[in-house]
């Protein structure tokens, strides 16, 4: 089986590679189709040849990324290298740095753990421990800027308690829990716009598309209709697996483990709890005086890594994902030149052929999420699949008379929830490769999520959303 396995990413590699370097030479060596011109040939083919290399992932994103803006600059598209890689300079690469380091510096300390065992109960029964988690998920969202380190914290103590209850290793308990963990605990990440790189990814294009959004307003918009899908989603999850309320006979070290006096919070875990604290209070304070989000983050990342602090250091700088950074940074690049040579002309003109003519704003819309949806099926990164994404919905829905803002609050609600393979997000798939659950109830339960997802966007749409509008315009 896992040669099998093996073999099978090797042969998606080699025909990956083998589809991006075939559209490629079409585009720069090929004849120029039709009326378009030739610039915006190319820059569609780098374009097209590197999705199919983040995608397929013959190579690292580090090295596709770096391959795409040197191709941009080699093939002509673009007079200088400064251009090329224009995506670069983006405060959202930085912020991608700097959030990716508070996380660890959680992480480091223990912070996640320390609280999480003490909101989350082995005496209690089932349902109430489901309820308990959920709270402490949802919670622990506001603080912890990683979904993947949310998911990696509570996944023992999910073991521990289902232990504690004698029950089965395939228990209904286990089975909801993991999919609050896996499948809801990204999607709480949207409540505020440091909740985590999809967070981060929307409000950095939106401020650079559509109009710049402070901390304060992002959490008026997103916070109550990300708790309202939370909450949904928890709730139908409870009915679709029937966790009794009954308590369970519980195993001596299940009470031993729940009975134990918690000890205080360390010197560490204080520094790092008040830094939070501290930039939270710089987030709100700086949606009013003008201080840029990038600075209270990279402030609290500066006091960590001081001398005699070193909840930070260069192990952890290391250990940051830079595949996915350097993958923004081509993408944002590659969207600066596309923008620059009028390809999104061509983008526009495909959503003419795939929308029904004459119909009604709210069925373009749906065609062009649902088109969304099953492009976001082949990334393994949310975020990513946002980034590619959302200029090309938003320059289809251009026509529109659809609020751009509520185009993207939508889009990236709709995008988180759409998890129906294991390896469309990483918490997800690590609650597959260590949880209850199969492929099999990985996708039906990422129906369920977007589903209720969809039904939230109607509501934020129609009516909450057009209210936060009449509050932020006062």
């Amino acid at each position: 089986m896992a040669r099998a396995t093996v073999a099978d990413a090797r042969l998606s590699h080699v025909v990956g590679l083998g589809v991006a370097v075939a559209i490629l030479g079409f585009g720069v060596l090929g004849p120029t189709l039709g009326t378009v011109d030739r610039t915006v040939q190319v820059v569609l083919a780098v374009f097209a040849s590197t999705l199919v290399l983040w995608i397929a992932k013959p190579v690292p994103y580090t090295v596709s990324s770096l391959l795409c803006v040197v191709l941009l600059y080699a093939l002509g598209v673009t007079d200088t290298f400064a251009a090329a890689v224009s995506g670069f300079a983006s405060t959202l690469v930085f912020f991608f740095v700097v959030l990716l380091l508070v996380g660890r510096s959680v992480a480091n300390v223990d912070l996640d753990d320390w609280v999480a065992s003490r909101l989350i109960s082995a005496s209690d029964t089932p349902r109430r421990s489901v309820r308990r988690l959920s709270v402490m998920v949802l919670l622990l969202a506001f603080v912890l800027p990683s979904g993947l380190a949310r998911g990696v914290t509570f996944m023992p103590i999910i073991d521990r308690i289902n232990a504690s209850f004698g029950a089965a290793g395939d228990s209904q308990f286990r089975r909801l829990a993991y999919y609050v963990i896996g499948h809801l605990n990204p999607v709480a990440s949207l409540a505020l716009m440091t909740g985590g790189s999809m967070a981060i990814a929307t409000a950095e294009l939106v401020n650079a598309s559509v109009r710049p959004l402070t901390w304060v307003e992002w959490a008026l918009y997103m916070a109550p209709t990300t708790v309202l899908l939370f909450v949904c989603c928890t709730v139908a999850g409870a009915l679709h697996y029937e966790v009794p309320d009954e308590g369970l006979a519980a195993t001596s070290e299940g009470h031993a483990g729940s009975e134990a006096a918690p000890e205080p919070l360390g010197r560490d875990q204080k520094l790092v709890f008040a830094g939070l604290g501290g930039a939270i209070v710089m987030w709100i304070v700086g949606s009013f005086v003008g201080i840029p989000t990038l600075v209270p983050a990279v402030l609290v990342v500066t006091l960590f890594a001081l001398p005699g602090v070193g909840i930070i250091d260069s192990t952890d700088v290391r250990a940051i994902n830079w595949g996915i950074i350097f993958l923004v940074g081509a993408m944002l690049s590659l969207l600066d030149v596309m923008r620059g040579v009028g390809a999104f002309d061509l983008v526009v003109e495909a959503f003419g052929v795939v929308v029904p003519v004459g119909a009604p704003d709210a069925v373009v819309v749906a065609v062009v999420f649902a088109v969304a949806v099953l492009v976001r099926g082949t990334f393994s990164s949310v975020s990513a699949s946002f980034v590619v994404l959302f200029p090309v919905v938003l320059e289809g829905l251009a026509a529109t008379d659809v609020t751009p803002l509520y185009v993207s609050f939508g889009l990236t609600t709709i995008l988180m929830a759409a998890t129906f393979l294991p390896f469309n997000n990483p918490a997800v798939l690590v609650a597959y490769e260590r949880g209850p659950l199969d492929a099999a109830d990985v996708f039906r339960l990422g129906l369920l999520t977007l589903s209720c997802a969809v039904l939230v966007v109607v509501l934020g749409w129609t009516v909450y959303w057009p209210f936060v509008d009449g509050v932020v315009a006062l």
